[in-house]
């Protein structure tokens, strides 16, 4: 019987925390409606209550949002940005010192004039 207790100790993954991207149509989080924190350890009048967990975060989120319709219905996302990566792993693998790299640059800079200016 010890043996299951002393092996639930070594616990060492927390459970995930409970997050809602859910909103009201007024845009107030989910979590702002659930009832405030409660005096469960006798503090008496030095208790404070407090938001439920998750709505002081879910409003400072909400206030982030540069369209507040996201909340309610998500934007498709644009074309991934993969070239400064592309470049930045193909540096890394082939160890290019900073010589090439400003010679390549540079071609590529001329490259992109010479392009631009033939239309």
């Amino acid at each position: 019987m010890l043996l299951p207790l002393a092996l639930m100790g070594c616990q060492t993954h927390l459970a995930p925390t409970y997050y809602s991207s859910e909103y009201r149509a007024d845009g107030l989080p989910t979590q702002c409606q659930q009832p405030p924190a409660t005096d469960t350890i006798g503090l008496g009048e030095d208790f404070k209550p407090t938001l439920a967990l998750g709505c002081a975060n879910n409003l400072n989120l909400m206030q982030m949002v540069e369209r507040k319709q996201d909340l309610t219905q998500g934007r498709p996302t644009g074309p991934v940005m993969a070239a400064p990566v592309g470049r930045a792993a193909q540096v890394y693998i082939e160890g290019f010192d900073r010589e090439q790299l400003q010679r390549r640059k540079d071609q590529q800079e001329a490259k992109a004039g010479a392009a631009g200016g033939q239309q």
